[in-house]
């Protein structure tokens, strides 16, 4: 299993602070390796982010960095 990554980026002129730490408990559930994934800004009270992907669909994007920046730009989590 990974370690926690933490990254601060600039994204869209907000400073955000994204966390991915992997999920023992769940990844023995689920079978594969889960990843907890949370985003936040000093900008907004509650996280942009704050749920459970499968570490493989992470890295496939190219790591936590890359996945928030798909993720943040797609319409549905737009703000």
């Amino acid at each position: 299993m990974k370690q926690a990554e933490t990254h601060s980026i600039n994204w869209n002129g907000q400073t955000l602070v994204i966390t991915a730490n992997p999920n023992a408990f769940l990844s023995r559930i689920e079978g594969e390796e889960i990843t907890v994934l949370k985003v936040t800004s000093h900008a907004t009270a509650k996280p942009l982010i704050d749920n459970t992907f499968a570490a493989s669909l992470i890295a496939q994007a190219g790591g936590a960095v890359n996945f928030v920046d798909v993720m943040l730009s797609a319409e549905q989590y737009a703000a």
